[in-house]
C-alpha cells in the first residue's frame, strides 16, 4: 500500500448530488466465489473438475459431468476481526471488531437426461443455482485523542473562496443543490460549526477552531475523534444452465447469468472536545452521519468446456461476458452539534436518489485438474480481468456523466491475475478431505493490497452414496488498508490509521442425489 484511502470524507470533494465513485464501481465488478463446501474447500479450482454446483458459476460445462440429478443447499456462517490503529505520529489509538453472520452461499439443482447412446451426445443437463459470488460484509471501528487537526478545520479550509451567500439556502435557493458545494459544507453552516472570519466573506473557521488577530486560526485544543463504518451486502448470481456430453471426452455448458446485488454503508463520525473551555466558540461536540444504500440488477452470459485428452487428466476454459448492471443509489447525510450554552442542532440534507449504469469487465479461465485413480485429484486456476474496461455510464447510457470517473478506471485499474489450487484425498470411500489455495493479485496497487485465502474442509457420503454432506472453512489472510478520516488542510496533517482485518467462511452443503 501506497498512498492514503480517505475512507469517510472523500466525499468532501464532491457536490453531494451523486454518490457514485470509480472505487464502488470496482467493488461491484470483483467477484469472490463462495459457492459449495466442496469447491470452497478446493479453493474453487474447479474450471478442469466440473459436477459441481458451485462450480457452474465458474465453468458452465461443470454441469455435463453429472450422470445423475442432484440437488444441494450451502448455509453459511461469515465471520470477520478486524484492529484498527488510528492518531497521530505515535499516539495512535488500537481499537477491535468482530461480527459474525449467516447467509445462503449455495442452492440449486442439475437434471440429468440419458440418451441412452454409447457414443457421441451421452447425456443432456438442465440446472438452475444461485451461488453467492461477492460478499461486502465488514465493520470497522476507529478512535482517538489530537491536538493538531479537525474535520471542521478541513471543511473550513476547503470552502475558502466560496461567498457566504452560497451557503445560505432561501425560499427559491437550496444550498444543498449547488454543485459547488458539497453536503457536508453545508450541514456544518446550517449546525452552526462554521462561520465566516470577521474580515472576510470568502473565508471560513471551524467550532474547533480558534481565531488570534483576526487572522491567525488553530485548533482550539484536544479533541476526541470517533469512527465507525459497517457495510452489508453482496452479489448473488442466478444461473440458468445447460450443459452436454459428447462421448465423456468433450463436455459443454452454457450459462444465463443473472446478477442481483445489494450493498448498505453506514457511517458515523463524531468530534467532541475533552475541554470545552479551549474553543472561543463553545464547541462541544459534533456528529456526521452517511448511509447509502445501492441495489443493481445485471445480466451476462458465460460458456465453457471441460476435455479428457487422456485418463486421469481434465483441462478446462471458461468465458464470462461483461455484466451489464442497471444501478439505483440512495444516500443522505445528517450533522449534529452542541455548545456549552446549551444550543443544540439537528440537519438531514435531502435523501439522494440517482440511476445509472455500470458495465463490469468479461473474464476467462482455464484450469487442468488430475485424477490419482479414485484416492486423490489436484486442480489448478488461472482467471484473468481487467478491471480498466470498467465503464459507468447514466441510465440512458451517456458515459460523459461520469468522465472523471471512467479517466480514473483507465488511468489506475489494471489487470488482475487470479490463481486457485485445490486437491481432495479420499483416505476412506465414504470421506474426503480437502486443501485449497487462492491469490488475487490487486486491481490498483496503489491503492489496494494483493489477496490470499486459505481454505480446507472434509466430505462424507452417507447411506449408499446418494446423500452428501460436505463442510469447508476459508480464512483471508490478514490485509491491512490504511486511511485518513478527513483531508489535510493548510499545511496540517490529518491523522492517519491502519485497518488490518481477516475473514473467515464456514459452509455447510447438503447433497441428494435422484
Amino acid at each position: 500500500m501506497k498512498k492514503i484511502t480517505t475512507i469517510l470524507f472523500s466525499i468532501l470533494l464532491t457536490t453531494g448530488l451523486n454518490a457514485q465513485t470509480a472505487g464502488e464501481a470496482l467493488t461491484f465488478s470483483q467477484q469472490h466465489y463462495e459457492g459449495t463446501a466442496r469447491s470452497l474447500a478446493m479453493g474453487n479450482a474447479f474450471t478442469a473438475i466440473g459436477g459441481d454446483l458451485g462450480a457452474i458459476a465458474i465453468n458452465p460445462a461443470s454441469s455435463a459431468i453429472y450422470r445423475y440429478s442432484q440437488i444441494s443447499l450451502t448455509p453459511s456462517f461469515i465471520t470477520s476481526n478486524g484492529e484498527t490503529a488510528y492518531g497521530d505520529d505515535n499516539l495512535k489509538n488500537i481499537s477491535s471488531d468482530s461480527f459474525t453472520r449467516m447467509a445462503m452461499s449455495n442452492l440449486g439443482f442439475v437434471m440429468a437426461f440419458d440418451t441412452g447412446k454409447y457414443s457421441g451426445l451421452l447425456n443432456y443437463n438442465f440446472g438452475v443455482t444461485l451461488n453467492r459470488t461477492n460478499s461486502f460484509n465488514s465493520i470497522m471501528t476507529a478512535s482517538c485523542r489530537t491536538d493538531k487537526s479537525s474535520l471542521l478545520g478541513s471543511i473550513a479550509s476547503g470552502l475558502s473562496g466560496v461567498h457566504v451567500s452560497a451557503l445560505e439556502s432561501t425560499d427559491s435557493y437550496d444550498a444543498f443543490y449547488n454543485n459547488n458545494l458539497s453536503w457536508p459544507e453545508v450541514l456544518a453552516w446550517e449546525t452552526y460549526l462554521l462561520a465566516n472570519t470577521p474580515d472576510s466573506d470568502y473565508d471560513y473557521i471551524g467550532s474547533t477552531e480558534n481565531i488570534y488577530d483576526n487572522s491567525i486560526i488553530e485548533l482550539g485544543g484536544e479533541l476526541e475523534q470517533n469512527y465507525y463504518r459497517k457495510i452489508h451486502g453482496g452479489t448473488n448470481t442466478f444461473s440458468f444452465n445447460f450443459g452436454g456430453n459428447i462421448s465423456d471426452f468433450f463436455y459443454f455448458g452454457a450459462n444465463l447469468n443473472l446478477m442481483s446485488l445489494t450493498y448498505e454503508l453506514n457511517e458515523t463520525y463524531g468530534e467532541s472536545a475533552v475541554n470545552s473551555r479551549d474553543f472561543q466558540d463553545g464547541f462541544e461536540s459534533m456528529t456526521s452521519t452517511y448511509w447509502q444504500r445501492s441495489n443493481g440488477s445485471g445480466v451476462n452470459f458465460q460458456v465453457g468446456a471441460i476435455v479428457t485428452p487422456i485418463p486421469g487428466l481434465r483441462l478446462g476454459a471458461s468465458f464470462t461476458s461483461p455484466t451489464w448492471y442497471d444501478m439505483t443509489d440512495n444516500w443522505q447525510r445528517n450533522m449534529t452539534s452542541s455548545f456549552v450554552n446549551g444550543n443544540y442542532y439537528d440537519v438531514d440534507s435531502p435523501v439522494g436518489a440517482y440511476n445509472y449504469q455500470v458495465k463490469t469487465p468479461m473474464r476467462w479461465s482455464v484450469g487442468a485438474a488430475f485424477t490419482f485413480s479414485d484416492i486423490a485429484l489436484i486442480s489448478a486456476d488461472y482467471e484473468s480481468v481487467n478491471y480498466s474496461k470498467i465503464a459507468m455510464a447514466d441510465n440512458s447510457g451517456n458515459k460523459d456523466v461520469f468522465s472523471e470517473e471512467n479517466n480514473e478506471i483507465t488511468r489506475y485499474f489494471k489487470r488482475s491475475d487470479i490463481l486457485r489450487l485445490g486437491t481432495e484425498v479420499w483416505p476412506l470411500k465414504f470421506m474426503a478431505l480437502r486443501l485449497g489455495y487462492n491469490y488475487y493479485s490487486s486491481p490498483d496497487p496503489e491503492f489496494y493490497d494483493a489477496q490470499q485465502y486459505i481454505s480446507g474442509g472434509i466430505g462424507f457420503k452417507l447411506g449408499k452414496g446418494r446423500t452428501t454432506l460436505d463442510i469447508a472453512y476459508r480464512r483471508s489472510l490478514r490485509n491491512s488498508e490504511n486511511f485518513t478520516l478527513y483531508n489535510d488542510y493548510s499545511g496540517i496533517e490529518a491523522p492517519e490509521g491502519t485497518y488490518t482485518f481477516s475473514r473467515g467462511k464456514l459452509l455447510f452443503t447438503f447433497g441428494f442425489k435422484f
